[in-house]
């Protein structure tokens, strides 16, 4: 009876430790692919310089209130039986 455990626990960790197909697929998958380049220059410098010139608009004014509009008229009461 040891000895069939004893060789059924070989065998699990034997399946366990050798790399199946999968395995090396992705293994080779993996080499082919080419590494990333960055090329954005703001990845290395900061952001650039503002410009000479500050784009301004309007300035805020006082808005008077706006006009009320008349509500929606009261519904009809149900008629009382």
């Amino acid at each position: 009876m040891h000895l069939v455990r004893t060789l059924f626990a070989i065998a699990v960790l034997a399946a366990l430790t050798v790399p199946g197909p999968a395995d090396a697929q992705q293994k080779q998958g993996k080499s082919e692919r080419r590494p990333i380049i960055i090329t954005d220059p703001s990845f290395y410098r900061g952001p650039p310089p503002p410009h000479e010139r500050n784009y301004v608009g309007p300035g805020p004014t006082i808005v008077p209130p706006m006009e009320r509009v008349p509500g929606p008229a009261p519904l009809a009461q149900p008629p009382i039986r």
